[in-house]
């Protein structure tokens, strides 16, 4: 089976990125593909939970729609990305799984296809 890894590194709001990198990995899922999102840098930022972005600036929220990969694919978000940026575990969305230095570097080398947005 194909496998992907679409990364993103942008923050959710400003750029399109987020947005296009998870709807990369919904349609990918659909079609039967193993797809995960991993966020770093900014990107972290497209994990926060409670976001409004549709009143504020006409965006559909970054973080409900992440929830479209789950359960086929799993959100990884970069440990220090987040320490980094100043946040905390509990400042994500309950699916967000945390990963560090070593587990990125296994899981880009576990999947066929990756994409960095």
């Amino acid at each position: 089976m194909s496998s992907l890894l679409v990364i993103i590194d942008k923050a959710p709001y400003g750029h399109e990125n987020a947005l296009s990198g998870i709807y990369i990995a919904i349609a990918s899922l659909d079609r039967g593909m193993d797809s995960d999102v991993l966020l770093m840098g900014d990107g972290v930022y497209a994990a926060q939970k409670n976001q409004s972005a549709d009143k504020t600036i006409g965006y559909p929220s970054v973080s409900e729609l992440i929830y479209s990969i789950f359960p086929n694919g799993t959100l990884f978000v970069h440990l220090d990305s987040l320490t980094q940026r100043g946040m905390k575990y509990e400042d994500l969305v309950e699916i967000a799984e945390l990963i560090d230095g070593k587990t990125l570097h296994e899981l880009s080398k576990s999947k066929k296809h990756i994409i960095k947005i």
